[in-house]
């Protein structure tokens, strides 16, 4: 069974909320991947609100088989401007997505302010009898839960990504119900003013992208070839048993050591995180063509032949018409944007990952390191995605400077 943030007794709930105040997966070689420059936001930036957020979830496990998605058991629809959102926040259950875990909360109950990431459950914990899926599930729900409840923004102290990871760290760590296990973890937390601060660990991560382009991308945190970064339980038990006995060695990073990042997003921004069960078989490059393929046929993006190279633009006003309301009983006339992205990149996945003559990220790596090995094809995994696109409200965009930015 497992642990779920409703099923943990009230003393973890409590302790989970005391004390609240890059590295990405992608395996191509960095000489191949360009440079680039991260724009950072200023901490004056003004006080006034002028973004909300709407969001999606996917995923598919290892063994499920490759299906037309369905609502509410392949994919999942947020908004952070939900009036009595049902349910309150998403986040992953078994067995629809494996041992990888995701999770979408406004903060407080803020439509200017959500928290969302992904957890890898690390497969090798199997060799020991331990299910990986307690630990990610777990932990994605305790950071769910404890961003909603959050209630430090009235006195204008948001949620810092990092210290969300600690506090569900602490809790999945006293917590009876989770013997062991690990997990990479990758989250952020966005603002009114569009500023978004993420913390990574592992080989899970994100892209940002604007039109028809990568943005920003997050880096790995590796100790060596597919062997990423990682909290871990590891009971004394264990432990005990390790150093008399000898076996594999159990990684065990803390929040601590997550890369954190600060970066400003504009109207219209898409952020995608993600678990290497993506960025194992879709290179950055896959990926943006699978985000412009969806951006371009539904109108968000469109070229222009006023500008040299044809470049993408940004159809502002239909991405302030995206759905404001995706209750699981309300229904929507439209397919919601955020919800096409988070399937078809699972998807696409899935379908990378199952196909033995397509070689992605890992093949190429394992065949530059290993070339005795004779990889071929991609590599089928557990795959969580979480989607969200950045909403400026039109009355404050026309009324408010652009905030001066500036290096941190």
């Amino acid at each position: 069974m497992s642990a779920t943030l409703t099923s943990l007794p009230a003393s973890y709930l409590r302790y989970a909320t005391r004390g609240l105040s890059s590295y990405l997966g992608f395996r191509e070689p960095l000489s191949q991947m360009p440079l680039l420059q991260h724009r950072s936001y200023s901490s004056e930036s003004p006080a006034q609100t002028r973004f909300t957020y709407r969001l999606a979830a996917a995923a598919a496990g290892k063994r499920t088989p490759s299906r037309a998605p369905k609502a509410w058991q392949d994919y999942w629809l947020y908004t952070s401007t939900q009036v009595n959102a049902t349910p309150p926040y998403i986040r992953s259950t078994k067995p629809n997505s494996g041992e990888d875990a995701f999770f979408a909360a406004t903060v407080g109950g803020s439509k200017h302010h959500v928290a969302f990431g992904v957890a890898d459950g690390v497969g090798g914990w199997q060799d020991q009898g331990v299910d990986p899926s307690e630990f990610s599930h777990g932990l994605c729900g305790l950071m769910a839960g404890t961003a909603y409840i959050h209630e430090g923004l009235e006195a204008g102290k948001n949620v810092r990504p990092q210290e969300l990871m600690q506090t569900a760290y602490d809790a999945v760590i006293v917590n009876p119900r989770i013997v062991a296990g690990g997990c990479t973890a990758s989250l952020a937390v966005v603002d009114g003013a569009g500023g978004i601060e993420t913390a990574n660990l592992g080989d899970s991560g994100f892209l940002i992208f604007s039109p028809g382009r990568v943005a920003h991308r997050s880096q790995i945190q590796t100790h060596a070839f597919n062997t990423p970064y990682q909290l871990a339980k590891v009971p004394p038990k264990m432990q005990a048993q390790n150093a008399i006995f000898g076996g594999s060695a159990h990684y065990s990073e803390t929040p601590a050591q997550a890369d954190v990042e600060r970066y400003q997003l504009k109207h219209g921004d898409v952020v995608l995180f993600a678990t290497d069960g993506v960025w194992d078989n879709l290179s950055a490059q896959d990926t943006l063509g699978v985000v412009t393929k969806v951006m371009e046929e539904h109108g968000y993006w469109f070229k222009s032949h006023n500008f040299p190279g044809a470049e993408s633009l940004l159809n502002a006003t239909l991405i302030r018409s995206l759905p404001q309301d995706v209750d699981q009983k309300s229904g929507l006339k439209a397919p919601y944007l955020p919800g096409l992205l988070a399937t078809a990149i699972m998807r696409e996945a899935k379908i990378a990952g199952l196909d033995t003559r397509r070689n992605g990220p890992f093949a190429k790596e394992v065949n530059l390191l290993y070339p005795q090995e004779g990889w071929r094809g991609g590599k089928a995994d557990d795959i969580a995605v979480v989607v969200c696109i950045a909403v400026e409200d039109a009355e404050t965009a026309m009324e408010q400077p652009i905030p001066v930015k500036a290096k941190l």
